[in-house]
């Protein structure tokens, strides 16, 4: 089986460069670092006595919270979708 290949992007975070690879693209790499940077910035700007180390972990988990946000909102959605397809609601426009 062929592997995708794999993509190489520079990003900064906090000052610091790391290099990202993976089968994204770079375009979604680069989003993802910003999206990072301007959280842990943010976090930074607001908690000005906070090693980066520290901000880091509040930022993963801040990230994290997000994600399971999502994940539940997008669970419940798709229960929905069930229940109404179950009722034969599917053909309703509102």
């Amino acid at each position: 089986m062929e592997e995708k290949e794999k993509n190489r992007v520079a990003v900064y975070i906090m000052g610091e460069e790391y290099i990202l690879r993976g089968s994204s693209s770079t375009d979604k790499m680069h989003e993802v670092g910003h999206y990072v940077d301007q959280l842990m910035k943010s976090l930074a700007e607001n908690n000005i006595q906070m090693s980066k180390q520290k901000i880091a972990v509040l930022a993963a988990l801040n990230l994290a919270d997000e994600l399971l946000r999502l994940k539940k909102d997008n669970s419940l959605n798709t229960e929905n979708l069930r229940d109404r397809k179950e009722r034969g609601g599917d053909n309703e426009l509102a």
